[in-house]
């Protein structure tokens, strides 16, 4: 049986129960999917309580549930419905929940119908409920205060990437003789590891090896008489005799919820909307005399999604990013464009076939396409076929970054160009060219693109300038696209125009280059087989601008590093790699975007306000990892080392 794969189809027994073909057992107990529910985890984990000591606690900000085996959504909706009753409940409610084999919609639908679920949970769960595709999915509800992260993969390898304090466990995964990985010790070790002081656990198994090995991972476990007609559950408690493993640093007490944004690009205007959300009040300072100019001053923003045969974190953060950009509310409400990755040969359409293959990816999400396929998808002839992933898109960037400026608690001040920007008492200074103070906040967000480096006085943040250009041709001259083409070129329908290109160089002139309209046009005939020539007769040169990336072309969001404290830790930090790099307090970074602003903008809008807060994270740590500015300190200190 595959680690991750989607659930075959259900089937329903005689009394209407539920069964899973895979494992050969009930989801649910016959005797009351809601009363197991509310009896053995809620109450096992003795949540109202635990609530009610959170509610006179002025930290107790958040509680956070970590399930294994999501199965129909039993438990997460009534620990819902438990929460809703509570008279002081946390702030915020966090349930995360890992699933190997998640069921497909229309299927969860039926079990939940069946089972007499809350009509409104039912429907805003399925309207979130997302493709069978690996990795966290966030689904909110009450208004965010409720956020519900479903982790679709095998729990022994995505666990451990879970950065988070759990406050409490759900174990609900199919007998342990049927489903013995979902009650491997290493997997409950980890479990431990992610447990904050005192926290509860309950599931409705007592298998001895399921007792010992939850002993092992520093839990006191009671037996206790089962629901249903069972004769035994286990419920425990979190104290281990020995000290465990660092948890996530609980949240900062900010002076004041108010942030400086550098910049009012996508980068800015998305990640000023993310903290405003929260009830932070948010200034954003451009330099320019309005929002969207420099990088993020094109007609067309786009999905550029990556994928990879091995799904590199690079895939694997496209795709996140592409979620959190369609649950955006600022997002244009409107049918995608649809992108397809045109087949430069035969040879690269076989290599997509085996990909697909390998990964497994619902046809909802990635599917191939044949040239005949291709072209009716595309609107115009296409020599070959491609790759056709229907749920990304390109549209005006300024649909999502009017929504993103217009919301309650930012304030856009253009013509502000931040020449330093200095810690101060309530946090962050910034100061404008002649000394006179533009803002001050108790955090501060650099979402200037190539000037962040600067402000960061960073010497590991190096950034690559790359010159862009796009072509504008005539519609009636190509065809009558429909959709994004990428592939040796790029192509999208902007009205009557087609939008081709863009280059991808290190010029530094921003003066529009016919050369550049002939290559651009050039690519896009081998791509979709045209005549460039008879094209760049009337092509009008298209929009200019500097796009800046990293030297490892990942995105740079998160807190940014304290390079002095680092240099002076140096010989303790390449002692050992396992030690922290020391952090700039209240400094955050969404920069070196390249050509992914639109994706990169939604995961820093979602992401840095998670930090900043001190929320369970939603993504893997390998893929924290791989966006934290502060991966390139060792590096720089090595080098700095052998010199």
């Amino acid at each position: 049986m595959p680690a991750f794969a989607p659930h075959p189809p259900l089937v329903f027994d005689e009394s209407g129960t539920p069964l899973s073909t895979l494992y050969g057992d009930v989801f649910r107990s016959r005797a009351g999917a809601w009363e197991e529910a509310r009896a053995v985890f809620v109450e096992g984990c003795a949540l109202p309580q635990r609530w009610d000591e959170l509610a006179r606690d002025p930290s107790g900000a958040s509680f956070t549930v970590l399930e294994l085996g999501f199965g129909l959504g039993v438990n997460f909706l009534a620990t819902l419905q438990a929460w809703r009753e509570r008279s002081g409940p946390p702030a915020r409610l966090h349930f995360f929940s890992v699933e190997a084999h998640p069921l497909g919609r229309h299927d969860l639908r039926r079990a939940l119908d069946v089972l007499r679920a809350p009509p409104a949970d039912v429907q805003r769960l399925l309207a979130g409920w997302p493709a069978a595709l690996p990795g966290m999915h966030r689904v909110a509800f009450e208004a965010d205060a409720v956020t519900l992260t479903l982790c679709f993969g095998d729990a022994l390898a995505l666990v451990p990437k879970l950065r988070l304090g759990a406050d409490a466990f759900f174990l609900d995964g199919f007998a342990p003789a049927r489903n013995p990985r979902m009650w491997d010790p290493a997997l409950l070790r980890a479990l431990g590891r992610l447990a904050r002081p005192g926290a509860t656990l309950a599931t409705w198994s007592a298998a001895g090896a399921v007792r010992e090995a939850l002993a092992g991972a520093g839990f006191e476990v009671e037996r206790v008489p089962g629901h249903g007609g069972k004769r035994h559950r286990l419920r425990a408690r979190h104290a281990p005799r020995w000290r465990g493993a660092r948890l996530p640093e609980p949240p900062p007490q900010w002076p004041a919820r108010t942030a400086l944004v550098i910049g009012a690009g996508l980068a800015g205007a998305a990640t000023a909307a993310g903290f405003a959300r929260r009830g932070w009040q948010v200034t954003v300072l451009e330099a320019a005399g309005g929002p969207l100019r420099g990088g993020s001053a094109q007609p067309l923003c786009a999905d550029h999604l990556h994928l990879s045969p091995d799904d590199n974190p690079l895939a694997r953060l496209s795709r996140a990013a592409l979620e959190w950009r369609l649950s955006d509310p600022a997002m244009p409400v409107r049918a995608a464009l649809g992108k397809l990755l045109v087949d430069a040969d035969e040879r690269e359409a076989a290599s997509r076939a085996t990909m697909l293959e390998r990964l497994g990816f619902p046809e909802s999400f990635a599917r191939q396409l044949t040239p005949a396929e291709a072209s009716d998808a595309a609107g115009l002839p296409l020599p070959r076929g491609g790759l056709w992933l229907p749920g990304c898109d390109a549209f005006d960037p300024t649909l999502p970054a009017s929504g993103w400026l217009a919301t309650p608690g930012v304030v856009l001040r253009t013509g502000s160009p931040v020449a330093s920007l200095e810690p101060a008492p309530c946090g962050w200074l910034a100061r404008g060219p002649d000394g006179r103070v533009l803002g001050e906040a108790a955090i501060a967000i650099l979402a200037n693109a190539g000037d962040a480096v600067r402000l960061a006085a960073s010497g590991s943040l190096a950034m690559r300038r790359i010159r862009g250009q796009g072509t504008l041709v005539a519609r009636e001259r190509i065809g009558a696209l429909r959709t994004v083409l990428s592939g040796s070129a790029y192509a999208a329908p902007l009205g009557d125009w087609i939008l081709a290109g863009a280059s991808y160089d290190d010029g530094e002139s921003l003066e529009p280059s016919r050369e550049v309209d002939a290559a651009n046009l050039r690519r896009l005939a081998r791509m979709i087989a045209g005549d460039a020539a008879s094209w760049l007769e009337g092509a009008r040169s298209g929009p200019v601008g500097h796009r800046f990336a990293s030297a490892d072309r990942m995105p740079v969001i998160g807190q940014l590093p304290d390079e002095p404290a680092a240099l002076h830790d140096a010989p303790a930090l390449l002692r050992n790699d396992r030690l922290p790099v020391p952090r700039a307090a209240g400094l955050y970074g969404a920069f070196a975007f390249g050509s992914r602003g639109l994706l990169w903008s939604a995961l820093a809008a979602g992401l840095l306000p998670a930090l900043v807060e001190g929320d369970p994270m939603p993504l893997e740590a390998d893929l924290l990892r791989a966006v934290d500015p502060a991966r390139f300190v060792k590096r720089m200190l090595r080098r700095r080392a052998a010199t």
